[in-house]
């Protein structure tokens, strides 16, 4: 858990939609980054700046990231991976892949770290007409009275080089067997380092090219190996 105490801002936000089938999503997202960091430094002392854990207490929660985009458009083009599913969402955000499970009749629960997502995520759950479980969660470690997933799904999670392993242990810890993993990656430099760690645990890959937000992603879906 973060050292730090929790710091309120009320951040600008503007509205955004995106519509996926036959369904609207309407997100609040924070106005702009650069704006949002400026205000949480303004609002710290300068000792607090200082702090190892201040970095976790910045808004990047609050962006529409295009990865979280990709799994989105990547869970409405094959809606039977969670139709009647019981999901788990990591690192949620804002909670647009968590909102589109939903809809497509998965049983959801959206999970971030960061103190302000959960007001974020419900009021998205409020616009979108959608009713979805949220539950704070440090998932590197803490969860495990969570119990096991049908599907353990993320976006833009695997942001620290270092942590390959962690992140893959991190994802498998919250899976039945025969389960699914789904991971959006903008292609950042350790995901094959990832991908090798995920096959030494005994998963095989599935992975595409799509595009998202004009950017192309990975979408990597894993599956034990054997099953």
């Amino acid at each position: 858990m973060t050292g730090m105490k929790p710091i309120t801002i009320t951040y600008p936000t503007h509205i955004q939609q995106r519509k996926l089938g036959d369904k609207l999503y309407v997100l609040e997202a924070i106005r702009d980054l650069d704006e949002a960091i400026d205000l949480i430094c303004e609002a710290m002392t300068p000792e607090e700046q200082l702090d190892p854990f201040a970095e976790d207490l910045c808004p990047y929660f609050g962006i529409l990231w295009p990865a979280a985009e990709a799994l989105s458009q990547f869970l409405g083009e094959h809606p039977e991976i969670v139709k009647n599913k019981s999901v788990l969402e990591l690192g949620c955000g804002l909670g647009f892949p968590s909102l589109v499970a939903t809809h497509l009749g998965g049983e959801v629960l959206a999970t971030d770290f960061h103190p302000d997502v959960e007001a974020y995520f419900k009021r998205n759950c409020r616009h979108s007409s959608l009713t979805c479980s949220y539950q704070r969660l440090n998932w590197r470690e803490d969860g495990e009275e969570l119990g096991l997933f049908d599907v353990v799904m993320g976006s833009d999670i695997l942001y620290e080089s270092k942590h390959a392993s962690e992140v893959a242990l991190g994802l498998i810890k919250f899976l039945k067997p025969g389960g699914t993993i789904l991971l959006a990656d903008p292609g950042r430099s350790y995901l094959q380092r990832f991908i090798q760690a995920m096959t030494e645990l005994g998963y095989r890959d599935d992975m595409t090219i799509m595009t998202a937000a004009a950017k192309d992603h990975f979408m990597v879906k894993f599956t034990k190996s054997g099953n």
